[in-house]
């Protein structure tokens, strides 16, 4: 169970910040991403609805299986930046809370930098994919031909934005930690 915040978060508006208007385009960034992938799931939903359908009592769609696929990429990525603000992550944080409170601050701005650095190298590898691709003029082929640049996109994006999320816990904006649990949905 996580303990309750010592104070309110801070608003990303707050003047006396000078990343604040950053914070404040990437959280409306992250909440269009976040609706675009609600509608994209509803999409996946039609269409394995209607593969099934189609196969028991019609002609098969072909490609129906390979845009499942991809879309299945972008709901992966695209709604990472919106989890990351709305600390809708996954957290064992027993072992945290039982530490005193200044080795809390310590672990949770090494998590930070971790989560950092991770999101931003792969978002790196994931930019150095789209690069090439286009350069090279990389096509994956399935029943529909797909840019390969265009797999590798929604990871950048996802992942760089995540990096600027947690970049906005660093540097005191909020705290990923500053949550009661009994209070998140489904507890």
């Amino acid at each position: 169970m996580s303990s309750p915040p010592s104070s309110p978060a801070p608003d990303d508006a707050g003047a006396s910040r000078p990343l604040a208007p950053l914070f404040v385009a990437t959280g409306a960034v992250a909440q269009a991403l976040a609706f675009l992938t609600k509608l994209m799931l509803g999409l996946v939903v039609l269409l394995v609805a209607w593969d099934v359908f189609s196969r028991n009592f019609a002609r098969p769609v072909a490609w129906s299986v390979s845009l499942t696929e991809y879309l299945l990429i972008y709901v992966t990525f695209l709604p990472m930046p919106a989890l990351v603000r709305g600390k809708g992550h996954v957290c064992a944080d027993f072992i945290r809370t039982a530490m005193p409170r200044g080795l809390r601050r310590v672990v949770e701005t090494g998590v930070y930098l971790l989560c950092i650095a991770i999101c931003t190298h792969l978002g790196w590898v994931a930019l150095q994919g789209v690069v090439s691709s286009v350069q090279t003029g990389a096509y994956d082929v399935r029943t529909f031909d797909m840019p390969r640049w265009l797999i590798y996109a929604p990871m950048v994006l996802g992942l760089w934005l995540s990096a600027l999320e947690f970049l906005r816990y660093l540097l005191g904006h909020d705290s990923i930690y500053a949550l009661d649990v009994r209070e998140m949905e489904g507890f």
